[in-house]
């Protein structure tokens, strides 16, 4: 039941990144001695940066393609999983050992229903944490056709206590008569729950349309265009984009109503930071924002909070082109309850203005990575706000990926390494091609033929071209990796052939 080229496309299209044959594509690295196809990462550096790999989703729009994948931060290609539809992709500790947790499945108008796999160093799947859509009274916008998992393509936060936060979309019928619609409608009710990584089970369950008296309708800013009228096109709202839970509580952002929400363990909202109201607080110079994503605390104590996101501020109905900023603020929970800004960045000589995705990690030293989801772009700031790398993975238009993180990585693949012999048709003369997708610390590799090293080379990239003299078309080799924690490991055989 595979719907993912027709379900990409209605992707790209939400997110305002229709098809665009005149920016035409973005050139792909490929190689001799592995099948994958990744897009090459443009990186420019001008200073320092902070240790770690890149961690994205890259979705190519035209060529309909979509891969969890690694970086490192000169471009190099370090994995690529396989393709399909991925959102969510982040780097975490699980029972205290690095793990990756990403969803993948199917998805709709902005939003999806899929699941999320949890996978060890080794890119092997230790956990895939679902959630059973007919026993949670799941309707969705293709019904009667059922899915296995009704988890939503927006949040896979790992708590310390061995649960996973995710988001879901439920179509439900409500009144939309107070804002210009119909009285017996259709909305994308956003739940949040928090589960179980081993069982599965669910630990915590949170409607929006369930508390609408503290979530209202009047608070969202997307038009309804029309919607709402069927099952099959319910209004957006509210459109949850990230969960993080501080304590017993969860801040939740909603993109369509500009706000983030302190919702307690009892599902009540304790308070409410609406970006261009204020809501619950008073906003001070400069902290507006809206259609934000990645919202997480900095700092918080019982008298003030110190939160970061990603502020779009730009949607395909907004009818503005707004600045796409980093932004933390400082936000007064007892007296003033005022807003203030701490610190607003983006980068001056190539400003961005994404309509959606993106996201602020802070990094060491004071450094911090953004990514900017639908402008496929990438930047690190030092801790004075200045930019010291940007990364391009995709023309505008046509590269995305929801979010990017920086995270130190030490990749034990159970593969075996990749090996290609040929005799190159330009010149005649012997190249072995050596890669071993998910290895992040080879430092060289030996090339034998028989028993005999034949050549070692310095590791270059995910592939490297070994010139191995005296080989013919009747010989064979082997790769061996040099270094790191698959030192040792050896290619399968390959025999000589023609480039």
């Amino acid at each position: 039941m595979s719907r993912f080229p027709q379900a990409l496309t209605i992707f790209a299209t939400f997110f305002g990144l229709a098809q665009s044959a005149d920016n035409g594509l973005w050139p792909m690295q490929k190689f001799k001695s592995s099948s994958i196809q990744a897009p090459y990462m443009n990186v420019t550096k001008m200073g320092p940066t902070e240790p770690g790999f890149l961690f994205l989703t890259p979705h190519d729009i035209i060529r309909q393609t979509g891969y969890p994948a690694i970086y490192s931060d000169d471009g190099q290609l370090v994995w690529q999983g396989p393709s399909g539809n991925y959102s969510a992709l982040q780097p975490q500790v699980l029972n205290g050992e690095p793990v990756m947790a990403y969803w993948s499945g199917y998805v709709s108008l902005g939003f999806g229903f899929g699941g999320i796999s949890i996978v060890n160093s080794s890119y092997d799947e230790i956990h895939r944490v679902t959630l059973d859509c007919e026993a949670e009274n799941f309707v969705t916008i293709y019904d009667p056709m059922k899915f296995a998992s009704c988890i939503d393509i927006h949040e896979s936060e790992i708590t310390d206590n061995g649960t996973i936060l995710v988001t879901a979309v439920n179509v439900t019928q409500a009144d939309l008569s107070s804002i210009g619609g119909p009285k017996d409608g259709w909305i994308q009710d956003a739940l949040v729950y928090e589960i179980d990584i081993k069982t599965n089970e669910i630990l915590f369950r949170w409607s929006a349309y369930e508390h609408i008296d503290q979530v209202p309708l009047s608070d969202v800013r997307a038009p309804l265009k029309g919607s709402g009228g069927t099952k099959a096109d319910p209004y957006g709202y509210p459109h949850l984009n990230s969960i993080a839970k501080y304590g017993d509580s969860y801040l939740v952002s909603s993109r369509f109503m500009c706000s983030l929400f302190f919702i307690a363990s009892n599902g009540s909202v304790t308070w409410q930071l609406h970006g261009l109201t204020g809501g619950d607080f008073e906003l001070g110079l400069g902290t507006t924002f809206c259609q934000q994503h990645d919202a997480r605390f900095q700092f918080q104590s019982d008298e003030r909070v110190t939160i970061s996101l990603h502020n779009n501020d730009n949607a395909d109905f907004t009818g503005h082109t707004a600045l796409t900023t980093g932004m933390v603020l400082d936000v007064e929970l007892q007296g003033s309850k005022r807003v203030t800004l701490k610190s607003r960045m983006w980068d001056a000589a190539e400003p961005v203005y994404a309509e959606s995705q993106g996201s602020y990690q802070p990094l060491g030293n004071g450094h911090v990575l953004q990514a900017h989801g639908g402008t496929p772009k990438i930047e690190e700031y030092d801790e004075n706000g200045a930019v010291v790398m940007r990364a391009r993975f995709g023309y505008d238009n046509t590269m995305h990926t929801y979010r990017t993180y920086r995270y130190p990585w030490v990749g034990r693949p159970a593969t075996k390494p990749n090996a290609v012999a040929c005799l190159d048709g330009r010149n005649g003369k012997p190249v072995v091609y050596a890669s071993w997708n998910g290895a992040t610390d080879v430092e060289h590799w030996k090339v034998y033929s028989g028993t005999v090293v034949k050549q070692t080379a310095v590791r270059n990239g995910f592939e490297t071209a070994i010139l191995v003299d005296g080989l013919t078309s009747s010989d064979s080799v082997v790769v061996e990796a040099v270094g790191g924690v698959g030192d040792g490991m050896r290619s399968e055989s390959a025999k000589v052939g023609q480039c």
